[in-house]
């Protein structure tokens, strides 16, 4: 039996991070915009503005507002 409440364990862990996974790699590429957008916007680059990507925006305020809830 307690093997098999180990497995289930294992298995929801591998889940979770799965999960926290995706979130990092989403946020990783949201960073990745908003830098890319600082970069294009300093003076002297003739290169035009692109807009950052809607979802990674609010993946980034939703990331921000767990932070300032976890305080």
């Amino acid at each position: 039996m307690t093997n098999f409440v180990e497995q289930l364990r294992l298995a929801e862990r591998a889940k979770e991070d799965v999960y926290f996974a995706q979130i990092d790699r989403e946020l990783i590429d949201a960073l990745h915009q908003h830098e890319e957008l600082d970069r294009m916007s300093r003076p002297g680059n003739n290169q035009p503005l692109t807009q950052p990507d809607s979802a990674a925006t609010e993946q980034i305020a939703a990331t921000e507002t767990r932070q300032e809830a976890d305080k």
